[in-house]
């Protein structure tokens, strides 16, 4: 059943929805995600994509667009990322994910969205398979708030490590990124123009009000 789960994530949804429909409504909606998640004493097992295997250089060879290159690898992975959010999503609309792109990627209008968007990434994930507490076995109303407080506590923590996750690679690939680095050389260079043309403008002003003096003599 788990390495069902882990293959075919929205056909063990539709069982467990099934499974549950003998359950009381009330009892099945207090704990909805859930159990279609697999938790409360479900067989769900987290198999997101381990993002701390590409917190290396060595899980990547060349800055090429081949199988193994820095632009194919993180493109794959950012694609896994998304696929996963999807998966985990129970609204319908959900918004796009920037795609990583690739080593000749223009930089206005897929480099810096990508980075823009990622760099503050929030999961749409509710990670409510970690729950520790069944409300549903609360034997009053004060008990149950108090199991819903850790439960709540649960989820906002693992979504906070996995937002802190996500957001530590892009600043770990953004540092290598030789797009970036262009980028950033080329804007390195225009503001040294700029700084250069308006250094000259300055010179030539100073100049012509010197002449202006010169022409003009001493006032009698």
């Amino acid at each position: 059943m788990a390495g069902a789960s882990r293959r075919h994530p929205f056909g063990v949804r539709a069982a467990v929805q099934s499974a549950c429909q003998a359950e009381p409504p009330s009892r099945y909606d207090n704990h909805r995600e859930a159990l279609l998640k697999g938790g409360l004493a479900g067989e769900y097992q987290d198999d997101s994509l381990d993002l701390l295997h590409y917190f290396t250089v060595t899980c990547y060879s060349g800055y090429g667009d081949d199988e193994k290159g820095f632009y194919t690898v993180y493109r794959n992975v950012f694609e896994m990322i998304a696929k996963e959010e999807l998966e985990s999503s129970l609204e319908e609309d959900v918004e796009d994910f920037p795609t990583f792109g690739d080593s000749q990627s223009d930089y206005d209008t897929v480099v810096h969205p990508f980075y823009a968007y990622w760099q503050s990434f929030c999961t749409q994930k509710n990670f409510a398979w970690k729950e520790e507490y069944d409300t549903r076995q609360a034997s009053n109303h004060w008990e149950k708030r108090a199991m819903e407080k850790e439960n709540k506590k649960i989820r906002d923590k693992a979504r906070k490590e996995k937002n802190e996750l996500v957001r530590q690679l892009v600043a770990f690939i953004r540092k290598r990124d030789r797009r970036v680095q262009a980028h950033r050389k080329l804007v390195e260079e225009q503001n040294a123009e700029k700084a250069r043309k308006a250094e000259a403008m300055r010179r030539q002003q100073k100049l012509k009000q010197a002449k202006y003096v010169v022409l003009a003599g001493p006032c009698l």
